[in-house]
């Protein structure tokens, strides 16, 4: 209820309607501050596990290329071949825990991705994962 611009809490309206945008506008710089001033997490919200070079590889293929071969809204090409393999979601260690497990890894994906069994869904998408993997190969040694 509002009685000669004052609403039921006793405060006046456009004075409660100003008050609650300038500490929305507070909250968000207060938000906005500690975005800031925490650390930024990786592009990357899946990163695989291995050893120390392989994983200095992978990092490299991705600061080089820019490229997240896992991104959120994409289904890639190394879990489609995880689960055909019959195995139960992506775990962290696909590449295996050496080098040449995970040039081998890195190789079938290449592979599919140059022959598909069907027409890439998004050949964009499919196009920098090829990128990625060959400069992750490359950079495997």
């Amino acid at each position: 209820m509002n009685v000669n611009g004052i609403g039921a809490t006793g405060y006046p309206a456009a004075g409660y309607e100003t008050r609650r945008t300038e500490r929305n506008v507070a909250g968000g710089k207060f938000a906005d501050a500690i975005n800031k001033a925490a650390p930024k997490k990786e592009t990357n919200a899946f990163r695989p596990e291995s050893s120390n070079e392989v994983m200095q590889a992978w990092d490299k293929a991705l600061a080089e290329t820019g490229v997240n071969p896992f991104p959120m809204n994409r289904i890639s090409t190394a879990l489609v071949l995880h689960v055909e393999s019959g195995q139960q979601g992506l775990s962290s260690t696909f590449l295996g825990d050496s080098t040449g497990s995970a040039k081998s890894m890195a190789e079938k994906i290449i592979h599919r991705l140059e022959n598909p069994l069907t027409p890439a869904e998004n050949p964009d998408f499919a196009g920098q994962e090829l990128i990625f993997y060959k400069k992750f190969l490359e950079f495997l040694g």
